[in-house]
């Protein structure tokens, strides 16, 4: 089954995201979202979660990567990092394996300063 889930941002905008299959025992739905069903087998959800505290989830690995390559000993002179964001409504978001769909793609570049 699809599942969908309806977001606010932090400016009160909606989103509606397809989000990540519970699958591990996972019982639908869950307790801190409203539900409605359409006869296409999809599953819309409205989360009370705003979608940028659940993307909040992701900062951590960014920063913590980017930690690491800047405390090597050479450090590179332009660092880029590509990687996915599922969402989840049970974990919230978390980093995609390479291969997944993900929700979102993100490419981020970071030009080394003259020191």
């Amino acid at each position: 089954m699809q599942r969908l889930a309806i977001f606010t941002t932090a400016d009160g905008e909606e989103v509606t995201i397809q989000v990540a299959d519970g699958g591990m025992g996972v019982t639908y739905p869950s307790p801190d979202v409203t539900t409605r069903g359409i006869p296409t087998g999809q599953l819309i959800e409205r989360t009370h979660r705003s979608l940028d505290d659940v993307l909040r989830h992701a900062r951590p690995a960014v920063t913590s990567l980017l930690r690491q390559v800047r405390q090597q000993e050479d450090p590179p002179d332009e660092l880029e990092v590509e990687f996915g964001i599922q969402v989840s409504l049970e974990v919230g978001a978390y980093i995609a394996a390479a291969s997944s769909s993900a929700n979102f793609r993100v490419t981020m570049r970071w030009m080394s300063r003259p020191g």
